[in-house]
């Protein structure tokens, strides 16, 4: 009785070690499906600075409000990732590089002084870029906006 109880124990605590093992291997994959896609995120934010301007160009304060608060997603989901990419630490750039930017030019939507606003949002973009530059990917240049709008969209303000 002592050695089927013995058998037991061991057979248990075998299992549970292999058993803890498979939920941490679980629960590691499942961390790395919930990061964010650092090319898909920082395409999103490109559309959505492109679609700033044309708010700006427009002073639609309230479509601009919009996609201000999208790329607030956008960055936040890149920070709170803390994402690397090729050794790169993309999510502290971004909280320290481009999220202050983002910040100054909700500041400058709300003063009501659109050329602060068309300085800020170049601001910003600059950011995108410096960061870009300090990453090795100089390639990438964000640009306020194409001389044709890409988008199906009008930017216009509704009365």
């Amino acid at each position: 009785m002592n050695k089927a109880l013995g058998a037991i124990c061991v057979f248990l605590v075998i299992l549970s070690g292999f058993l803890w093992v498979k939920v941490t291997n679980l629960e590691n994959h499942v961390q790395e499906l919930q990061k964010p896609s650092l090319y898909e995120t920082m395409t999103t934010m490109q559309a959505v600075v492109h679609k700033i301007s044309y708010a700006i160009d427009n002073e639609n304060e309230a479509l601009l409000d919009f996609y201000i608060h999208e790329l607030e997603e956008a960055t936040e989901e890149i920070i709170e990732a803390d994402l690397v990419y090729h050794d790169q630490p993309v999510g502290q750039l971004t909280e320290n590089m481009l999220e202050p930017t983002i910040e100054d030019l909700e500041d400058a939507v709300e003063s009501g002084d659109w050329n602060r606003v068309m300085d800020r949002n170049m601001v910003m973009i600059q950011a995108c870029n410096n960061c870009h530059n300090s990453t090795g990917f100089a390639e990438v240049v964000v640009t306020e906006k194409g001389e044709h709008n890409p988008f199906n969209q009008d930017f216009s303000k509704r009365d």
